[in-house]
């Protein structure tokens, strides 16, 4: 079935004698036995699913290859006499950066040892180390350098580090190529030599980093090092209290939620409000409702961000290890009034994006490539998110600078991995620098090979795209749907990349009522087949295929998710997504 938006529904195909099963053994009820069927979850891991733990599923660090060298010089550093050697987290400006650099930074805090951080400038330094900063870092008297959120692809800056008598440490989990920085340790899930290890592959670099810290309070557990420190024992940090900081990262770096990072965002959701930071965050925000997933990857996770793309880098981890009140909340309001800043001139920039695209029938490639001078280059990356989910292609934005250099960044869709074609890209001497993940990635060229940088993308990609097609995954089919399945639902949460909200399909439903809202969303009334209503809306669609049909009432299909209504409490309403005629 195709849709009015073009995309196919992939209706799923259930194997009825498992469903059974599943119903009978965990006493769940007919549509929650299909999803979990749909979605492919082992019969025997449906119980660790439904309530993940991180006992359960968390590794032993030291399968990471360098985690044990990390520690052990990480260990080194602080019980150097006669006073610890001086540290400094050196780590990127988004949340993911700054939620690991604010782990270590409050973990080496409760166990009396004293630490430097380091964010650089998105504008005048960019992404990840640089020798600038490596200078500055070094003029601080450090000894000891831990990179986190970045490093992986940092070997002449690691080099510098190492000629001016300077050890680094990296903790990381963007994609990694053969060649490794000389670094003390590169602890990375995605190096090229790492073995397999259960539940990394999707870990953000704060998970990275909660691994690090187990191990890291392992070994000094198994020294005398709480015992003869300025702790009492009784004060070891509860490593499980930062799990509110690993899930933030987790879901704004747009990870899957699935086994450890589903068990961490799950634990961390709890404990989102004793963090003084995020608490402030939640309340400048105006949210009253229980803390989700939603909420971290939409209103504070971007207000982090902001700092770091129009703002002051260092807001974020100030933010997030302060323990003022007071001040949580004048960073907090600060960084409210940069978000605002920030979506003005992401609309903007958008808009300008969607003409050049238009303007030279750029959809009609395989990938999407623009660029301009006027770009402010904080802010090309949610740029590219926009153009990506309005296309269905991979989106490459870039900003030129004078001079005639090129930022980018860069959002994919499924099947098309960026970090790896950047990596090719760097290779063919292309691109001056870059990296990232399967879905995302930053990159730097010049203003003269932004046209074979085009041609290299549509090459690389032309083959893939030529049979792709956006398509539209469907959970369940259902004539009603109701609060009690509402709740059942709910045991899926924390939803996400990996994890999404069960979508469900109304088969020839007749809209009988339908009203475009402030903003374009639409509110509707449907009448199903047996005469049951089915209250839905959809957000920001008058303009939109979507909307058109909703206002010609015909009978239909819709796709959406289950939410309980914000006005009418204990009334569901269906989150529409797609329509299809019937």
């Amino acid at each position: 079935m195709i849709s009015v938006s073009g995309k196919k529904w992939l209706f799923p195909q259930y194997d009825e004698r498992e469903v059974l099963t599943i119903q009978q053994r965990y006493g769940l009820s007919d549509t929650m036995a299909r999803i979990l069927s749909a979605r492919h979850v082992i019969l025997e891991e449906i119980p660790t699913f439904l309530d993940p733990k991180i006992k359960d599923l968390l590794p032993d660090p030291s399968l990471l290859l360098g985690m044990d060298a990390a520690i052990d010089r990480t260990i080194r550093a602080i019980r150097n006499k006669p006073q610890p050697e001086k540290i400094t987290i050196f780590g990127d400006y988004d949340v993911d950066g700054a939620t690991s650099v604010s782990l270590l930074h409050k973990y080496f805090e409760q166990i009396g040892v004293q630490v430097d951080y380091y964010i650089p400038d998105r504008l005048s330094e960019g992404y990840g180390v640089n020798p600038d900063a490596i200078r500055k870092i070094h003029a601080r008297e450090t000894t000891l350098i831990i990179m986190v959120d970045c490093g992986t692809t940092s070997v002449s800056e690691v080099a510098l580090a190492n000629s001016l008598g300077m050890d680094s440490i990296i903790l990381d989990h963007h994609n990694a190529s053969v060649e490794l920085p000389e670094a003390v340790a590169v602890v990375n899930p995605h190096r090229v030599d790492q073995p397999f290890v259960p539940y990394t592959q999707n870990l953000c670099a704060a998970g990275v980093v909660f691994l690090f810290l187990v191990g890291l309070q392992r070994s000094l557990k198994n020294s005398d090092f709480f015992t003869f420190s300025s702790l009492n024992p009784q004060k070891v940090p509860d490593l499980m209290s930062f799990c509110n900081l690993v899930a933030l990262g987790t879901v704004c770096d747009v990870m899957p939620l699935q086994g450890l990072n589903r068990a961490f965002v799950r634990r961390g959701l709890d404990m989102m409000r004793k963090n003084h930071g995020i608490r402030a965050l939640i309340d400048v925000a105006g949210i009253k409702d229980k803390i989700s997933a939603g909420h971290l990857g939409f209103a504070v996770g971007p207000r982090i961000n902001a700092a770091g793309r129009i703002g002051s880098s260092s807001l974020g981890v100030q933010l997030l290890t302060t323990h003022d009140e007071l001040v949580a909340k004048e960073i907090a309001i600060n960084l409210n009034a940069l978000n605002e800043e920030r979506q003005r001139m992401e609309k903007r920039i958008l808009e300008d994006a969607i003409a050049q695209i238009e303007n030279n029938k750029l959809a009609d490639n395989s990938v999407i490539l623009v660029g301009d001078k006027s770009w402010h280059a904080g802010l090309i990356g949610i740029v590219a998110s926009r153009l990506k989910d309005r296309y269905n292609r991979p989106c490459f934005v870039a900003s030129f600078e004078e001079g005639g250099a090129c930022k980018g960044s860069a959002r994919s869709i499924d099947g098309v991995n960026i970090g790896e074609l950047i990596h090719k890209a760097v290779k063919a001497s292309i691109l001056s620098s870059g990296g990232g993940h399967a879905m995302a990635g930053g990159f730097s060229l010049s203003e003269e090979t932004f046209a074979d940088f085009y041609g290299f993308l549509n090459k690389e990609t032309a083959e893939f795209m030529k049979e792709y097609q956006p398509t539209l995954k469907i959970d369940a089919e259902m004539s009603c749907p109701s609060m009690d399945l509402l709740h059942e639902l709910e045991k899926f949460e924390p939803f996400g990349v990996g994890n999404p909200s069960p979508k469900l399909c109304f088969h020839r439903v007749q809209p009988v009522f339908v009203k475009v809202l402030n903003g374009g969303h639409m509110q509707c009334v449907f009448k199903n087949e047996a005469g049951s209503t089915i209250n839905a809306v959809a957000f920001r669609c008058e303009s939109t295929e979507l909307g058109r049909a909703l206002q010609c009432y015909r009978r239909m299909s819709i796709v959406g998710t289950l939410k309980e209504d914000a006005i009418k409490q204990g009334e569901v309403r269906v989150i529409m997504e797609d329509v299809a005629y019937t």
